[in-house]
């Protein structure tokens, strides 16, 4: 499974690279804290919505910790989707790149 740093994808997204990001947790997770230009796709719920998803560029994933959106990776690499977990999820981002995104 692929991975990234919360900084090397802070980097990606200041040199304006178009990528997916997606945001793994449930919805009152999300209202806490959230990274802008994320969508919201509960792990869950990512079985039941595959077409939002393209398989020609990487598909960038969080959760809090990088637990779930670890899970999330291994199911998206089994359908065929290049997928990267962000090590650390939101609670990394929130202490090494945007502390003004809160920690929970």
């Amino acid at each position: 499974m692929k991975s990234i740093t919360v900084q090397d994808l802070h980097k990606l997204m200041n040199n304006n690279e178009q990528i997916t990001l997606v945001d793994v947790r449930e919805k009152n997770e999300r209202v806490m804290a959230s990274i802008k230009g994320a969508i919201h796709v509960p792990m869950m719920a990512i079985p039941y919505q595959l077409e939002i998803f393209n398989k020609e560029k990487p598909v960038y994933l969080f959760c809090h910790s990088g637990v779930r959106s670890a899970q999330a990776c291994l199911y998206l690499e089994q359908q065929g989707f290049d997928s990267v977990n962000i090590v650390g999820g939101i609670h990394a981002w929130s202490l090494e790149v945007d502390p003004k995104v809160p920690t929970y």
